[in-house]
């Protein structure tokens, strides 16, 4: 008789643990089904959907290359010369003469680099298909006085201050969609589908999960920045911040990726790549030129 009540409560016990584990698993399950963000987050961890590239890192004597001015390289007609490929933080400042290459995007009002403007377009009109939603800018360019207002009004812990913001560039947005903003973007399919779609486009989350430590700034997944193709794609699919990024970029080297072949160089006299149909061609604000030859 003892050993049958014995045997009743083990079997007891091991229901309630079955039972528990059970609802643990189904509640989580609910929460990825119910909650994109959380989804998101967790696929994020696991890296589960990014496929990591690399690139082929080549020196010049490799290549067909030529040595030429950067004031006479910029006047190639296949030659565009923007601002895409900045870096800006606490430690790479813009200086105090800098200018950004502004213009306002269509008839909104809102201003921005006009490097990004297409793309941007083509990224909120395929959200528009898409979802049916229009995604909005709830902060784009700033002048250099807006942002050491905005710095002094909510303090450095919360804004950047004067010359360490990339709004001053305009190549950074925050953007939101309806009842969906800051760090609620994420918790909006809208958000998630940013944030793992916009690299397509040219974007970046500039500042992503899990690189607090190098960017200095916590997880922002409605800043979105623009750095064009392919920086935009190498950058999503192999998780880096983008200083990792420029600074995985040795001087003088030049790496090969699809039909790109781009480089970072130093210099007034510069070393790049024959023979593409275009080049775009922009400062990184360390002191160097990153070309981008696209064949």
């Amino acid at each position: 008789m003892e050993k049958e009540k014995k045997f009743s409560k083990v079997k007891i016990a091991v229901i309630i643990s079955v039972a528990v584990v059970f609802l643990c698993v189904a509640v989580f399950v609910l929460v990825l089904v119910l909650k994109p963000g959380f989804r998101y987050k967790v696929k994020s961890f696991f890296n589960s959907e990014k496929n990591e590239v690399a690139l082929t890192a080549m020196t010049a004597k490799e290549l067909d290359t030529e040595k030429v001015e950067v004031s006479e390289f910029i006047k190639w007609e296949n030659v565009s010369f923007n601002q895409s490929m900045m870096l800006v933080n606490k430690e790479y400042t813009l200086s105090d003469d800098y200018v950004a290459d502004i213009s306002e995007y269509k008839t909104t009002g809102v201003m921005m680099n006009s490097c990004m403007r297409d793309d941007y377009s083509d990224m909120s009109l395929d959200i528009i298909d898409k979802f049916d939603k229009k995604l909005f800018v709830m902060s784009s360019y700033r002048t250099a006085e807006e942002q050491e207002e905005i710095s002094k009004e909510q303090g450095e812990e919360t804004a950047m201050k004067k010359g360490a913001s990339e709004h001053q560039t305009g190549l950074a947005l925050d953007v939101y969609i309806t009842e969906f903003a800051g760090a609620g973007f994420i918790n909006c399919d809208v958000g998630v589908w940013v944030n793992e779609n916009s690299w397509k486009y040219g974007f970046i989350i500039r500042y992503p999960q899990f690189k607090e430590d190098i960017t200095g700034i916590t997880y922002e997944p409605w800043h979105i920045r623009y750095v064009g193709f392919p920086h935009s794609e190498i950058i999503y699919k192999n998780s880096l911040a983008y200083e990792e990024y420029i600074e995985n970029l040795e001087i003088g080297k030049f790496y090969e990726y699809d039909d790109y072949i781009f480089t970072r160089q130093k210099g007034d006299e510069i070393t790049v790549p024959s023979g593409c149909d275009s080049y775009v061609i922009s400062e990184d604000n360390t002191g160097c030129f990153i070309i981008t030859g696209k064949r």
